[in-house]
């Protein structure tokens, strides 16, 4: 008797604990009891088996919301994030650095698209037509950097023409330096991967995006008089030298130069442009100007990086708001289209290359077919530096032509077609060329688009000269 009656004190005092606690629970955890004592109803009937299961559940449902609440003040106060739009370089140096290692393997949610060429350096290998690509898309993945834990994540914001996509990357801790660190590497590993390449830059809108990077082409297959070019060479060097910066900065002159490049159609404008940038070691920016209006050309111009070469096309078409039909397709491979705009007015333009806000620290080339057109305003000196005319193909530049085409080749590892490149004949062959060509009626690239036909064979370009002639 006196043995059941201490049993049965105890569990008062089991029950007594436990009231206690729960009371407890139910000021940290409100419906607590409630919910655990529909449990152990429910778990008496069904058995003991699934007791831990259950209750893990119910404690899970509950403490859900303050794990939620407590990761998201977590977030908040101890770690660190960087955010990158697409529209952004800093961007392209991301990603190159996560898929050279493939760690873009790791996402669970992807998007294939066929590859392009244009978030990629020049030496990516193309292995197949159309080949897939695959990149993480609005989800994440974790990785490693220098031993600590880092989270990616891809998000796509807006819909339709405004969609864009932006990335992030997340460390635990208040600091952000592994993140400058990482984004470091991905500069100099990027930047080292573009050496000897030049990275062109078009625009879609007001904002610019990379188009693709290319081989350097070198100044000497550029045709142009020599008497014209090496001065033009040296006036962009010797503005780009430092001392020169601080020439105008002691002075306080606006650091800047302007070059106007006028000419026919297909004679080398564009061409040069491109090769000036890769001999320099800078990025091109292009902009057609038949393409924007005042607004998009002014934020263009406000979004430039400094030591950069801005090539401005077809600047006779400021002012026009008509269709304008190009008379020379986009050299560097930009499409434009076409059909009514407002275009760019006399003084937007003026604006953005010496107003107020205009950049400094850049060269800027502007390309015309058609000098005449231009208001004299545009071309006056201060904006206007230097004029280079390209003009059609003369008797040396026909020979010059040739020679490139059939001459040996530059590279000394390079092998020549028996015959051909380095035929002592080449010079015979290219008098005979120029003579049989007409003088100034003929643009360079007309000439090298009739060459490459026969690139093979200097024996048929000869005798084809005047049926092609006859034929255009």
């Amino acid at each position: 008797m006196i043995q059941a009656t201490n049993i049965k004190n105890l569990d008062v005092l089991r029950r007594l604990h436990l009231a206690g606690s729960r009371s407890l629970l139910d000021i940290l955890l409100p419906k607590f009891s409630r919910i655990m004592g529909f449990l152990h109803r429910l778990l008496d009937r069904k058995g003991q088996s699934l007791t831990y299961v259950v209750y893990l559940l119910g404690i899970l449902a509950i403490v859900r919301p303050h794990i939620l609440s407590f990761t998201h003040w977590l977030r908040k106060y101890y770690t660190s994030t960087v955010y990158i739009q697409s529209s952004n370089e800093t961007y392209d140096m991301l990603t190159y650095w996560i898929s050279s290692r493939g760690l873009e393997d790791a996402a669970r949610s992807f998007i294939a698209k066929v590859n392009s060429n244009r978030r990629s350096p020049e030496n990516t290998p193309r292995l197949a037509k159309k080949a897939i690509g695959f990149s993480p898309y609005n989800g994440g993945f974790c990785f490693w950097y220098k031993n600590k834990p880092l989270f990616y994540r891809v998000n796509e914001d807006g819909v339709g023409y405004n969609k864009r996509e932006e990335v992030s990357v997340t460390c635990l801790g208040r600091s952000s330096h592994i993140l400058k660190d990482l984004l470091q590497d991905c500069r100099d590993e990027y930047l080292n991967s573009t050496n000897h390449k030049t990275t062109i830059f078009g625009h879609h809108g007001a904002q610019w995006k990379k188009d693709r990077t290319k081989a350097i082409r070198p100044l000497s297959t550029v045709i142009l008089r020599e008497h014209e070019k090496a001065p033009l060479i040296q006036d962009i060097r010797d503005f780009l030298e430092p001392k020169t910066r601080e020439w105008y900065n002691r002075r306080s002159l606006p650091y800047r130069r302007g070059y106007l490049l006028h000419g026919p159609p297909g004679t080398g404008k564009s061409s040069f442009s491109l090769s000036i940038a890769g001999e320099l070691g800078m990025d091109i920016y292009t902009v057609s100007v038949p393409s924007v209006d005042d607004q998009s050309l002014s934020t263009l111009f406000r979004d430039l990086p400094e030591n950069c070469v801005v090539l401005l096309e077809d600047i006779d078409a400021v002012g026009s708001v008509c269709p304008r039909d190009r008379e020379e397709d986009d050299p560097l491979g930009e499409s434009h289209p076409r059909g009514e705009r407002k275009g760019v007015t006399l003084s937007g333009l003026l604006n953005v290359l010496d107003g107020i806000a205009s950049q400094e620290n850049r060269v800027l080339i502007m390309t015309t077919n058609h000098i005449e057109k231009l208001d004299k305003a545009l071309i006056r000196p201060g904006r206007v530096d230097r004029r280079v005319e390209f003009p059609l193909a003369d008797r040396d530049t026909i020979k010059e032509i040739y020679h490139y085409i059939f001459g040996p080749l530059m590279s000394a590892s390079s092998r020549n077609p028996p015959g051909v490149e380095g035929d002592p004949l080449v010079e015979i062959h290219a008098t005979d060329f120029a003579q049989r060509l007409p003088e100034e009626r003929l643009s360079p690239a007309q000439i090298v688009s009739y060459l490459l036909q026969h690139r093979y064979s200097p024996k048929d370009a000869l005798e084809n000269i005047e049926a092609w002639i006859k034929a255009m």
